[in-house]
């Protein structure tokens, strides 16, 4: 790897971990067709911290209120709802730790496939078509509330088990998420900041469990590379999912679709003429 190619990856992980067209699909077929390398542990680790690290800074306000309310409450009735909102948090993680947890090595083979990530990026197209009619219908809130009122047990845990698929290449996790949020009757602007808190237990707690695969390994685990890619996905993150969240609000988060379903076609046909 060199410093062009640690910015094209960090740019391309900034951008596509927050717009619905699946991170892990772009990387795989981008190490598979374009040429770019694949990206080695350590790498995969900081890009993703400076992703999660764009979501702390965008969502600083929430996860202020939500850690205020825990700890020192204004009133009972925040407190009540910080502790639900907590709760949701951890239990629609759940299902994506099940998954790591008991397939961790079959997910992993399938990162080494690009059949498999111009499938999910098809399969990415048609969740955020499904969102389409629920985009129109789902209230949007006319101010952003840190209660995330329309967020119900129910509707967490539908958006956990579609964040435990999403773990396949080419399924995007945000786009996915949202979706279910929207579906299962969240608001709009609800969804979007549920989908995108719910992603830092998990992105932080694969990459302490990547820390310590390293570590064991005896793998360097800071590189020059990796902290340029860590600050090239934090920029482009911060950039991306403020772009997803106004598309989020304006309801238009199906119209990504369409260019799923190109790549993932496109790719498809490549992968399957090449064979």
């Amino acid at each position: 790897m060199n410093w062009l190619q640690a910015v094209v990856l960090g740019v391309i992980q900034g951008l596509t971990e927050f717009l619905p067209v699946s991170s892990s699909g772009h990387l795989v077929l981008g190490a598979r067709f374009v040429g770019l390398p694949s990206p080695g542990l350590s790498f995969s680790i900081w890009v993703h911290i400076g992703t999660a690290v764009a979501t702390v800074v965008m969502l600083h306000k929430d996860i202020r209120w939500l850690a205020k309310n825990l700890f020192v409450p204004e009133t009972k009735s925040n407190r009540s709802r910080a502790l639900r909102i907590a709760g949701y948090l951890v239990a629609a993680s759940v299902p994506a730790a099940l998954v790591g947890l008991l397939l961790g090595d079959l997910v992993e083979s399938a990162f080494s496939s690009p059949l498999v990530a111009s499938a999910g990026l098809i399969v990415t197209g048609c969740f955020l078509q499904a969102s389409r009619g629920k985009a129109r219908s789902a209230h949007a809130q006319s101010k952003p509330s840190h209660e995330l009122p329309t967020v119900t047990f129910q509707g967490a845990i539908t958006v956990g088990i579609l964040q435990a698929v999403a773990v396949i290449p080419g399924i995007s996790r945000s786009g996915s998420t949202i979706t279910a949020g929207l579906m299962s009757g969240m608001s709009r602007e609800d969804a979007a900041r549920f989908s995108f808190l719910l992603s830092l237990p998990a992105v932080f707690g694969s990459a302490l469990l990547d820390i310590s695969s390293a570590l064991r390994a005896q793998a360097p685990v800071v590189s020059p590379y990796g902290l340029l890619g860590c600050f090239v996905s934090f920029v482009t993150g911060l950039l991306a999912l403020g772009f997803v969240l106004r598309s989020v609000r304006q309801g238009e988060l199906w119209k990504f679709s369409y260019y799923c379903w190109t790549v993932g076609i496109c790719f498809l046909v490549l992968t399957l003429t090449r064979r």
